[in-house]
């Protein structure tokens, strides 16, 4: 069963990550249609995120009254009715509305599916339940592309939002028939929660305030960074810059999915694989999410250097290949560093901060793009230089603060060892 429910949630997240897309595939035909400059457009990308905080923290901070399942419901019918509205946008000013009440919707999604997730998947399995969830952003963002170029070149950009919407309607409709947790919840309640005494909001906030803590929220932050630019502005980065035709940019981002949806199961089955021989955090995801930063450095940096489009496809491909490999560890990293009945709360407020990424990208970009004027590459370049410098940023927090957290770890295991000596030595005698 818990296998259904993860189908079922990926799915969601690949409606949800369509959602996301639409607008970015229809940026030409929306900025014809309602007459905006790339500053304009930049500001109805950004706005997406603009509540996007709000609803994170609101809705996955209700998930302790009234459980997971029916609060992923209650989203998902607000983004029915959030598209559906796309009929009526005439204006940049309503185009905005939507937008932000879609993102509303939207704010709590990753935090209540990792929540109703870990109801389903014990400790050292939760990074392979989470690659899985986390690729569906990438179906949803790139494979999804070729069909909703199709629909919007064929019925219109209007018309696509709504057929989004009503395809949220229905996969609620499907969902409303399956249980909240399983049977007794002992397959995975008993298994974490017994493992952790009752955690209080103060607990809470000691694990917010900690310097690892924020080195995960700025890791996070770089993937949303990079995620809301590819939304917003890759299409038009790849028709713009790279040269590609609408047709030819559909089928690139596919290939970009791909590959960053397999990879990030393989390495998220093969990080798990090194946890439960090590047992530690350090050890499995955070060394590999370490590596995944700086070759996404890497990689998007040598984009802003190459002039030929097969490079400049190649490199956008591993730089977000490796960025979608980072998002599932940043999950599974906070889901074992506080109580279950908290996770949600947690992921809730690292979805919150990471929004605002989202919020700051696409208007960067917008005006980076403006003010360059004629020069748009020039713009468009250093709108990917800001990742490249979050990303070594966020690399060299995530080192240090973890590394004191790996001594800990170790000194802890020590220990344990120690008294197990201790104990065995005694029984001896």
């Amino acid at each position: 069963m818990r296998w259904i429910i993860l189908a079922l949630l990926f799915i969601l997240y690949v409606i949800n990550f369509a959602d996301k897309s639409v607008l970015g595939l229809a940026a030409e035909p929306i900025i014809h249609d309602l007459n905006l400059d790339f500053e304009q457009f930049g500001i109805a990308g950004s706005s997406f995120y603009w509540f996007y905080a709000v609803g994170s923290i609101l809705i996955a901070s209700l998930s302790l009254r009234f459980g997971t399942k029916k609060l992923i419901i209650f989203i998902a019918a607000g983004w029915t009715v959030s598209l559906v509205a796309a009929f009526f946008v005439n204006s940049l000013t309503v185009l905005i509305i939507i937008r932000v009440i879609l993102g509303f919707f939207e704010g709590g999604t990753l935090a209540l599916c990792i929540a109703h997730l870990a109801k389903w998947f014990v400790d050292g399995s939760r990074g392979t339940a989470n690659a899985i969830l986390l690729s569906g952003a990438t179906f949803g963002a790139y494979l999804t592309a070729p069909v909703l170029v199709q629909l919007i070149s064929g019925i219109g950009w209007r018309h696509t939002f709504a057929v989004l919407g009503a395809a949220s309607f229905v996969w609620l409709i499907i969902f409303l028939f399956f249980k909240e947790e399983p049977k007794g919840s002992k397959e995975v309640v008993e298994t974490t929660a017994t493992s952790k005494t009752k955690a209080s909001f103060r607990d809470l906030l000691k694990v917010i305030a900690t310097p690892y803590f924020f080195s995960i929220l700025l890791s996070f932050f770089t993937v949303m960074w990079l995620i809301a630019w590819v939304v917003v502005w890759g299409p038009t980065y790849l028709t713009k810059i790279v040269g590609l035709t609408p047709g030819q940019m559909s089928l690139t981002f596919m290939i970009m999915g791909i590959s960053a949806a397999i990879v990030s199961i393989i390495v998220g089955k093969f990080t798990d694989n090194l946890f439960k021989k090590s047992k530690s955090a350090f050890k499995s995801y955070i060394r590999v999410a370490l590596i995944a930063l700086v070759i996404s450095a890497t990689a998007f940096f040598l984009t802003t250097m190459v002039s030929s489009p097969v490079l400049a496809i190649l490199f956008l491909t591993i730089g977000i290949t490796m960025n979608n490999c980072i998002a599932p560890f940043t999950s599974s990293v906070v889901s074992s560093m506080a109580h279950s009945s908290q996770v949600g709360s947690l992921l809730g407020f690292k979805t919150a901060i990471g929004s605002t990424a989202g919020i700051i990208a696409p208007l960067l970009t917008g005006y980076l793009v403006s003010i360059a004027g004629e020069d748009i590459r020039a713009g468009f370049n250093y709108g990917v230089m800001a990742s490249v410098f979050l990303y070594i940023v966020s690399a060299i927090l995530l080192y240090i603060t973890s590394k004191k957290v790996h001594v800990v770890e170790e000194l802890s295991k020590e220990g344990q060892q120690n008294k197990n000596f201790k104990k065995r030595t005694i029984t001896s005698f």
